[in-house]
């Protein structure tokens, strides 16, 4: 880590000395220090939003640097839901009653929970927003609902191979805000 001392000018920050070049990125922070500094940046802070410098001091190590290939950037295929999803599967019986459902939301920190099967029924998933519409909006005790009663049916889910793009117009196609992966019939994510 390196200090470089400069000067604000009203306008611009002037550099007071040479800045090192390593092949490193860097960053320049600056702290106005004395009144007149201050007053300056204030008077200066409408007209002045973005300052413009010259990188051609910098443009050779910038693009050494930017040329070493980067496992996260470099991919050879787009990020895949499997990566990225929730690998904590909350379920619930759907005999349950809504209120010990959402305690069990309110624990874990989580807005959903997957309902499990029951009664021939497939998965399904109770969310905040099944709560509110059928509940909370139809002033219903949520002791006396069970959750299978609101749980939404049956699961929208895909692959964990699926890839976000795929998956994230599912989900806009369907007017979702989660999607359940699954791998062989059963919630993995």
């Amino acid at each position: 880590m390196y200090t470089i001392s400069g000067r604000f000018n009203g306008q611009t920050i002037e550099l007071l000395e040479d800045p090192p070049t390593g092949g490193e990125a860097y960053v320049l922070v600056t702290f106005l220090e004395g009144s007149m500094e201050v007053a300056a940046a204030r008077g200066q802070r409408r007209s002045v939003s973005v300052a413009m410098y010259n990188l051609d001091a910098y443009r050779q190590s910038l693009a050494k640097s930017m040329s070493k290939p980067s496992p996260t950037v470099d991919r050879q295929r787009p990020f895949s839901v499997g990566e990225v999803m929730t690998r904590k599967v909350i379920s619930i019986s759907p005999g349950e009653n809504v209120m010990n459902a959402m305690h069990l939301m309110h624990q874990q920190g989580i807005t959903s929970v997957l309902v499990e099967p029951g009664d021939g029924a497939d998965w399904g998933i109770m969310t905040m927003r099944d709560v509110l519409k059928r509940i909370v909006n139809a002033n219903r005790a949520p002791e006396d609902v069970k959750v299978g009663e609101i749980a939404t049916r049956p699961l929208i889910d895909v692959t964990a191979e699926t890839s976000l793009r795929e998956c994230s117009q599912l989900m806009i196609d369907k007017n979702i805000r989660r999607a359940v992966v699954s791998q062989g019939g059963e919630p993995v994510g």
